[in-house]
């Protein structure tokens, strides 16, 4: 059988802040890499700061000891002063480019978005691994022969054999071995760079949804994040390979992007509809599940070349894992997914999550994060 290669272009839409991170070795701090001025940061080229430094030993330990001030939390340095007032230069000197920042970041590192020749994109390991764990919950779910691994999964909580239950690989079981793993059929590409011009510092926290014990929600240390903004777009490609036997998948067996499109809006959908029901009558959270509110309209009224997934940092452990398969009537009652919880990961207590990622304005939180379109473009 002789294999071809059926390729898709596909736009992408931001729906909500996204950030992938570029890794902790990536960050920017106050102290060499940025100067604040109202909404906006300037980054700082640290190469030339250096060069302006160069054989004058007196202003490198002006710069050392402000470093180390600020290692040991002391006095405050200020990398502006330090530029405008001990080096006699202008911050604009030392500019690489203007962000946009939303909120005080006051002396907090920024994580990087990962990024290429300095412009950031959306690589398609992380689409693929968002499609790939839509199609394993719905194949959990929704195909006659993911029952038996499913049922494994239920026959292990109710015994409580944890064991049995770490040994299993749903996984491998959907999607086969490594070396014979059908996902293989499925290629996608980075995107398009996106200019930078679309990049905003936004704040990102987790925000504890209310309990019985804590009736007002309450917010970790912010980690302020470099993001695409909303409504950005960009483009990729999706690519299919004909397999040279039946993969167990239409999508995979026909190279048909649409069905693969309508596994992921009905897990989307699958999780939109969860937090709803998870955050109903939690007022502050209004402008939160407004969010939700609208994405589900979004997903009921989707067309067949469209799709809606959710990327990067900030999902929850549902949208990461098969925690939609277990935490579902199709598994069984609620007793049987806290049971689950507690053998995997010994976690006693619902909700679970028990708090939510979001983009914060004021203290409120107003959106999830990394939620994005998908819409094939009529041009190959």
């Amino acid at each position: 059988m002789k294999q071809t290669l059926k390729s898709h272009k596909v736009r992408l839409a931001v729906l909500s802040p996204l950030f992938i991170g570029a890794g902790d070795e990536h960050t920017l701090s106050p102290y060499s890499d940025y100067v604040k001025r109202g909404d906006w940061l300037t980054y700082i080229d640290t190469g030339k700061l250096q060069e302006a430094m160069q054989g004058d030993a007196a202003l490198i330990d002006a710069f050392v000891k402000g470093m180390r001030q600020f290692d040991n939390n002391q006095a405050p340095f200020e990398l502006e002063d330090f530029i405008t007032e001990t080096l006699g230069r202008r911050v604009e000197d030392f500019a690489v480019r203007l962000v946009r920042i939303e909120g005080d970041c006051k002396k907090a590192q920024i994580r990087r978005f990962v990024a290429t020749a300095g412009k950031p994109f959306i690589p398609g390991s992380s689409l693929k691994g968002a499609i790939r764990t839509a199609v394993l919950v719905d194949w959990l779910l929704n195909r006659k022969d993911g029952e038996p691994a499913l049922d494994k999964i239920r026959v292990a909580v109710k015994k409580g054999n944890q064991e049995a239950l770490e040994a299993m690989n749903p996984e491998q079981a959907c999607f086969g071995s490594i070396s014979h793993d059908v996902f293989r059929h499925l290629r996608i590409s980075d995107s398009v760079p996106i200019d930078v011009s679309h990049l905003m510092v936004g704040e990102m926290k987790r925000v504890a949804l209310p309990s019985k014990k804590k009736k007002q929600q309450q917010s970790d240390i912010p980690q302020w994040s470099e993001m695409i903004d909303w409504s950005v777009e960009t483009v990729c490609s999706i690519s299919m390979i004909t397999p040279l036997e039946p993969t167990g998948f239409d999508f995979l067996d026909h190279q048909s992007v649409s069905k693969l499109f309508s596994i992921v809006n009905r897990i989307s959908l699958e999780s939109c509809q969860r937090e709803l029901d998870e955050l109903e009558g939690f007022g502050k959270f209004r402008d939160f599940t407004g969010f939700y509110e609208n994405l589900e309209q979004q997903l009921l009224s989707i067309k067949p070349d469209e799709a809606i997934l959710r990327l990067g940092g900030g999902k929850t452990w549902h949208d990461n894992s098969i925690g939609l398969s277990i935490d579902n009537e199709e598994f069984g009652p609620e007793i049987l997914f806290k049971q689950y919880l507690q053998l995997l990961m010994n976690i006693e207590n619902l909700p679970f999550p028990s708090t939510r990622s979001a983009i914060v304005k004021n203290n409120e939180p107003i959106a999830p994060t990394g939620w994005v379109k998908l819409t094939l473009s009529k041009n190959k």
